[in-house]
């Protein structure tokens, strides 16, 4: 006689669905009657199917997003039931971030079933170049279809030993027949020569190269770009291209017959564009581009040099000028970039900018009132020094936003008290329906030759004051995630006003620079206010990305979870 089942309500997550199990287990202990009877009680009013009830393809479904979540969520699944963990074991190696343990040369007695796993379900590898070089050749022959590598410079050389990387640890056959897609993060910029001009298309294969971002450079900087260039030229398979420099920059100097390949993804950090129209029309392809973005440049030359006919598919577009070196055309920048959103993109989803705010009318913003989800607006002038005030955004203009841009869900804006009226401003930010994050910068309360009395925080006083109206007057079905008060120019990485009332100020713990952030814990749905610390940049060296080593270590743990199963 087999043993009844016990109606429970339907999982919210993979814990509760773990708890539910235990709970089951723990009713069957009592045995079959009582069990059997409380059922009977429950049936009535509680729902009689299971999570284990769905089909293969919707539960296949459902590890997938959440591995995309959080891949520890698709480890408690294969935990719960032998039918989930052969459901999740492909979605869990699809794709693969090697680690050191995984690319030693005993590897294969230590994780045999691990192994067998990459072999059979991995498609995608992440790869570091600081790994070994012939193990990681070793686990990519293994894999059956290799459709994608992400390969990312960690030690700034394209050489190990006698290996290229990553020419020397593809398989040209195994890529061949798969298509492998090559996508590279972190290339040192340099610029070669001699017998070295080659040295970017020997560590590169450029028939798999589709994705190409640049390392931050560090000293000595290029003053040419050759070497780059001509990687770019061959790899024909490109689609994405995110080019890094630093201060002014450079730019690219093109033969008469260079072109480069038609870009979906472009993005463009201190690259000093002198390029003129015909220039651009000769050697720039932007027929495929969707995504732009223009950081610390001189956006006006881009502008006034580009066929904006060509940009009119672009989903994306970010755009922070940079003219110090330049007289000065930011004005002129935010009137084409009125001119390019309002008449000639059609659809962006994602808009960052920054301009001169009453140069910039909100009716190019009403252009996209059904596809913008995304929008940044800033003004140059910040809140960098009191003594300058923000143009900010007519508190009716931003009404007339909120009832047409129905699928906004992020908003960042500036909000000057001498500019709008607070009240007002704040409450259309509440009536965008579909909004869950909002920045607001604001100018700090203080003043430098005030006397801060000890227990005393007026921009916390007011930041508070802020996030509580926001969280009363919030209108829509779409609860907030996040919003943040960021008082007077505070970055992550600051350089303090620089006055000397201001300096003796920041010598007794007081500051003008401060970030507020009120967030939704996912887990319990409660709010909670935090105050972000900002990193001193006398004291900022500089930057390294150090991103992996959770991944390694969770990687780590699910190979060992393998070969105990």
């Amino acid at each position: 006689m087999s043993m009844p089942s016990i109606l429970l309500p339907f999982p919210r997550d993979l814990a509760e669905c773990a708890r539910q199990r235990r709970k089951r287990m723990a009713s069957y202990a009592h045995g079959p009657g009582q069990t059997y009877h409380r059922s009977q009680q429950q049936q009535h009013h509680q729902p009689s199917w299971s999570l284990n009830d769905l089909s293969t393809e919707l539960l296949a479904l459902i590890f997938e997003q959440l591995r995309d979540i959080d891949t520890q969520y698709v480890s408690t699944a294969r935990l719960l039931c032998q039918r989930f963990n052969q459901i999740a074991i492909p979605i869990t190696y699809k794709t693969l971030v090697l680690t050191e343990k995984i690319v030693a040369q005993d590897a294969g007695q230590l994780f045999p079933q691990a192994l067998e796993y990459i072999s059979a379900h991995t498609h995608h590898v992440v790869a570091r170049s600081d790994l070994d070089p012939a193990g990681i050749r070793r686990i990519l022959e293994r894999i059956r279809k290799l459709s994608s590598v992400r390969w990312r410079y960690v030690d700034r050389e394209v050489r190990s030993g006698r290996f290229w990387l990553p020419s020397d640890i593809l398989n040209a056959e195994q890529t061949r027949y798969n298509r492998t897609r090559l996508y590279v993060e972190e290339l040192p910029l340099r610029d070669f020569e001699g017998e070295m001009r080659n040295t970017y298309l020997r560590a590169i294969p450029i028939e798999l190269l589709v994705s190409l971002k640049m390392a931050h450079p560090a000293p000595p900087l290029v003053t040419r770009l050759n070497s780059l260039k001509n990687l770019l030229l061959s790899a024909r398979r490109l689609e994405i291209l995110h080019f890094e420099d630093r201060g002014q920059g450079t730019q690219f100097d093109f033969a008469p017959h260079e072109r480069l390949p038609a870009l979906r993804e472009l993005t463009l950090r201190s690259y000093d564009w002198r390029h003129s129209a015909e220039e651009v029309a000769q050697h720039w392809d932007f027929s495929r581009i969707t995504s732009l973005e223009l950081i610390s440049m001189p956006v006006f030359n881009f502008l006034n040099s580009v066929n904006f006919y060509e940009l009119a598919n672009l989903q994306t577009l970010h755009c922070e000028d940079f003219s110090a070196h330049l007289p000065d055309r930011r004005i002129e920048a935010t009137r084409r970039l009125h001119l390019l959103v309002k008449s000639y993109i059609r659809a962006l989803s994602t808009l960052q900018i920054t301009v001169h705010t009453y140069h910039f009318p909100v009716d190019a913003l009403l252009s996209h009132a059904h596809s913008l989800t995304t929008l940044r607006l800033r003004d140059h002038t910040g809140f960098g020094e009191e003594d300058r005030r923000c143009p900010t955004m007519y508190h009716e203009d931003l009404w007339l936003l909120a009832q047409h841009m129905r699928q906004v869900q992020i908003l960042e804006l500036d909000m000057d008290v001498v500019h709008t009226d607070p009240p007002q401003f704040l409450r259309a930010a509440c009536a965008f329906p579909s909004l869950h994050t909002l920045t607001l910068h604001v100018q700090t309360v203080l003043h430098p030759f005030e006397v801060v009395h000890p227990g005393m925080d007026r921009d916390r006083d007011a930041a508070m004051r802020t996030l509580q109206f926001l969280v009363r007057h919030k209108a829509g079905p779409v609860p907030w995630r996040s919003i943040t008060i960021n008082v007077g120019g505070w970055k992550k990485v600051m350089v303090r006003r620089l006055s000397e009332p201001w300096r003796r100020q920041n010598e007794r713990g007081v500051f003008a620079e401060r970030c507020f952030v009120l967030e939704r814990s996912p887990a319990t749905g409660e709010m909670s206010v935090r105050e972000e610390v900002a990193v001193e940049a006398s004291r900022q060296a500089t930057p390294e990305e150090e991103d992996e080593e959770d991944m390694d270590e969770d990687e780590d743990e699910e190979m060992s979870d393998d070969d105990d199963n």
